[in-house]
């Protein structure tokens, strides 16, 4: 679910100055990862295992992504350093999408004032 931002009672150049420093500082990590880092507990089906009793094996670490209707792409973190790495990168694109969504509600809200959008050229 994304922020909202409230900016009726912002002026529109504080808007014009917020929207200014964002693109400044709008970085593409190369490492974001558009997807979910996900942690599991399972059982394994043996009846005389420990995790028939409630303590499952785990934890285990996936990193899963939708990429159509009906197409996930998920699969285990073995290592913990590709463990660190997709935590970081799945961190990195919620700071851009965070990021993206204040910008284009900026926009938006300078629509609804008449304004434009790009400087006059």
């Amino acid at each position: 679910m994304a922020k909202i931002f409230n900016f009726r009672r912002t002026s529109t150049l504080a808007l014009r100055q917020r929207k200014a420093a964002l693109w400044r500082g709008l970085d593409v990590p190369a490492d974001f990862l558009r997807a979910s880092y996900v942690q599991r507990f399972t059982t394994c089906g043996k009846s005389n295992c420990v995790c028939a009793q409630g303590q499952k094996h785990g934890p285990f670490y996936y990193l899963a992504s939708g990429l159509a209707q009906g197409h996930v792409l998920k699969f285990l973190l073995k290592t913990p350093a590709q463990q660190g790495s997709a935590q970081h990168g799945v961190t990195a694109y919620q700071q851009l999408w965070e990021g993206l969504e204040e910008l284009s509600q900026i926009n938006a809200e300078l629509l609804r004032r008449g304004e434009r959008l790009l400087p006059e050229s």
